[in-house]
């Protein structure tokens, strides 16, 4: 927070507004420093996250004093709602946009120059109307505001061409003070934001974006089936409303359907639907009539649904704006909700592949171009048609680039170009951007600290606490991870090259290990291997957990599709050519599992296997299932955990994780005393949940026949 107004309140008149007109009894974080800025002719940017406030920041101080308010929206269901609000407040607002009928936009235009408006919205494309662009000098402006600033940013994650002309618009509105307002903008964008408004020395506040009521969990799993069967598990530990995002329109419509055969009342929402279908389906879900929606992205923006209880994430997103953005329309009524992220390593590279087709190389415009010169029309239903060697992605957003560039005109023309439409050069920079941000994404779900602290450190705010209890590391803090043999990380790293791009993890780890499968029987030769039983002396998961570190590290690159293989990347190789030194760790527990001796009549004679890390291969650290009985005990236990957090309306994991249950489920603990030596059970927990877990595994005997048939 900057500014002498950091320790100023806003006035009288702007606190009964706030109480009168919106009920407000208190102010949020931030809320009253920026109003008082505003009433001061301040320039202000308000950096917080969704849910936090950011519009009655606006709100308040332009209705404690009189005049118009522009506010510039990029989203007409944001408009729509906030419009709605104000006027179920009694305040006069208005907004003007493209789904509107024409009577309708200029009645709004005339109450606005009129003066019986002290809102009017509009879209940032309105502005470069030039019949619009003539009467902003006369609308009075008293205040203008930028929603989702961080659209003008070319670094930011949603640039948007026509925010850069808004600066232009301030200046023919007579240049009132500007308050530009966003969810998502890191200190680089903030800059760019200020710079390209011209905001005169800004009163800048950034916070909010440590939400204790929402609990951070990631979870790595498999792709596939195992997403599907996370998802399900974890609609069912939370009561309430929830909503999944995907990357895929395909893998929306799997996980609705696999939703609803469990009885769940879910529907999928995308892009590829009608948009009567997509209304149906937001108004089922606001409503009540739906309790699970399954969306790309592109739900959820200007949709103000106070009750969601659970935002799950089925596929990575993009970046931490994305993320934090989608996670924070969760709990927004103030109650506790759960934000789960389901992480591969491999997800990494759709979105890799998302940012290739959104950044298009020169070649790809080009090609695009040329096929549309020589239909004649750019206006045409399908234009991928017209180049079916390239991604219909690749396509589209050729497309749109050219429109920016001024190559494709109204009507459907095609104007012939003397030069480059866009400067590649910057191109790449902004891909290089993306992919920075999507390196920070990885980042948070790998990362052993605090994840609300992690976000606050991304966005740039300040003095917040470093650990919480409201995420997965610091609720159930991770084994102490355990630096792996430099020997053992060659030995993979050889194994990887030999099979390059023909072997997944669970056969190359069985050939690390010298494990008697039956697919090393059939092959002799691989016995013959320098790498065959290089890790002997380790349990399949570690090394299976070893394998999936290197392709975090990117040394190893992992295929896509359901049977995935591993291959050697650039790094790797310079890895094995001793050009580069690597430091691998993976986690591990005080538990350690010893070496399994020497080695098996199936390595090759004289060979040593490499030494087993400490701590290395605990099955209770690795997510491994326990065998029966462990495996009923590990049921019972969490129909138990579920039943009890649905009776206090809180998260299953929060009692107890799934790996904390595996272990328990395995060792059978049978006193309080037995169960404190369990990693992740403190004196706290055994206090309160102590009697019942060793009840529960008393029981296990005589359970077996009410064991669901499907888990919670």
């Amino acid at each position: 927070m900057t500014g002498e107004e950091a320790g100023r309140a806003p006035s009288a008149a702007a606190l009964r507004v706030a109480h009168d007109v919106f009920g407000l009894s208190a102010l949020r974080p931030g809320q009253a420093e920026v109003i008082a800025a505003a009433e001061g002719g301040r320039d202000v940017l308000f950096v917080a996250p969704t849910g936090s406030g950011k519009s009655v920041a606006y709100w308040v101080p332009a209705l404690a004093s009189p005049g118009l308010t522009l506010v510039v929206s990029p989203l007409i269901a944001l408009m729509t709602d906030q419009v709605i609000r104000l006027r179920r407040a009694g305040v006069a607002a208005a907004a003007i946009h493209s789904q509107m009928e024409v009577g309708e936009q200029r009645e709004a235009l005339a109450a606005a120059l009129d003066g019986r408006l002290r809102f009017l919205y509009v879209a940032p494309e309105r502005l470069a109307t030039p019949s619009f662009e003539e009467r902003l000098a006369q609308l009075g402006v008293t205040r203008f505001v930028v929603d989702e600033a961080h659209c003008i940013s070319s670094w930011g994650n949603d640039f948007r061409q026509e925010y850069r002309r808004l600066a232009g618009a301030v200046t023919a509105c007579g240049r009132p003070p500007v308050t530009a307002v966003t969810a998502t903008a890191t200190p680089q964008v903030r800059e760019d934001i200020s710079r390209n408004l011209a905001l005169r020395k800004p009163f800048t506040v950034v916070t909010g974006f440590v939400r204790i009521g929402l609990t951070l969990e990631v979870q790595r799993c498999r792709q596939g089936a195992e997403k599907l069967r996370a998802v399900a598990r974890a609609v069912a530990e939370v009561p309430g409303r929830a909503l999944v995002y995907c990357g895929r329109i395909r893998d929306c419509e799997e996980t609705a359907v696999a939703l609803r055969a469990d009885g769940v009342a879910a529907a999928a929402y995308h892009g590829g639907l009608d948009g009567p279908v997509r209304s149906r389906v937001q108004t089922a879900f606001t409503e009540g009539g739906l309790r699970v929606v399954v969306a790309t992205s592109a739900f959820g923006m200007g949709v103000d649904i106070p009750d969601i209880r659970q935002v799950i994430h089925r596929d990575f997103p993009a970046c931490l704006e994305d993320y934090h953005q989608a996670a924070g329309r969760a709990g927004r009524d103030g109650l506790p909700a759960r934000c789960l992220l389901l992480y591969n390593p491999a997800d990494r590279g759709l979105q890799e592949l998302f940012i290739a087709q959104s950044y298009p190389e020169r070649e790809v415009v080009r090609e695009v171009y040329r096929a549309l010169l020589r239909a004649g029309r750019w206006d045409l239903p399908e234009p991928a048609g017209l180049v079916p060697n390239l991604d219909r992605r690749a396509v589209e957003a050729s497309v749109r680039l050219l429109e920016n560039a001024g190559a494709l005109l109204p009507g459907g023309e095609v104007r012939r170009l003397t030069g480059a439409p866009v400067d590649f050069e910057e191109r790449r920079r902004l891909r290089e951007a993306a992919l920075a941000r999507l390196d920070q994404m990885m980042a948070y779900a790998t990362s052993r600290e605090c994840r609300h602290a992690r976000i606050a450190d991304y966005f740039g705010e300040q003095g917040v606490a470093r650990s919480c209890s409201a995420c997965d590391n610091c609720l159930s803090p991770r084994p102490a991870e355990r630096p792996v043999p430099e020997s053992a990380v060659r030995a993979a790293l050889r194994g990887v090259a030999r099979f390059d791009g023909h072997l997944g993890g669970t056969r190359l780890a069985a050939v690390l290990r010298g494990a008697d499968s039956a697919w090393n029987r059939d092959r002799p030769w691989v016995r013959e291997l320098d790498f065959f039983g290089a890790l002997a002396g380790w349990e399949e998961a570690a090394v299976r957990e070893l394998l999936v570190k290197l392709v975090e590290r990117e040394l190893v690159l992992r295929g896509h599709g359901e049977r995935p293989t591993l291959g050697l990347a650039p790094a790797g190789r310079a890895v094995l050519r001793g050009e580069r030194e690597v430091t691998v760790s993976i986690p591990g527990s005080s538990r350690a599992s010893r070496p399994e001796g020497p080695p098996s009549s199936g390595h090759r004679a004289g060979r040593r296997p490499v030494a087993t890390p400490a701590a290395v291969g605990s099955r209770a650290a690795t997510g491994d299932q326990p065998e029966a009985p462990g495996q009923l005990r590990f049921e019972l236990l969490r129909r138990w955990r579920l039943g009890l957090a649905r009776a206090e309306a809180r998260a299953a994991f929060t009692i107890f994780d799934d790996r904390t249950l595996r272990e328990i489920a395995e060792r059978d603990p049978g006193s309080v005393a037995d169960l404190l030596q369990v990693h992740g059970v403190g004196a706290a927990k055994a206090s309160r949940y102590g009697d019942a877990v060793i009840g529960v595994l008393r029981d296990t005997g005589r359970s077996a026949d009410a064991l669901p048939a499907r888990p919670d």
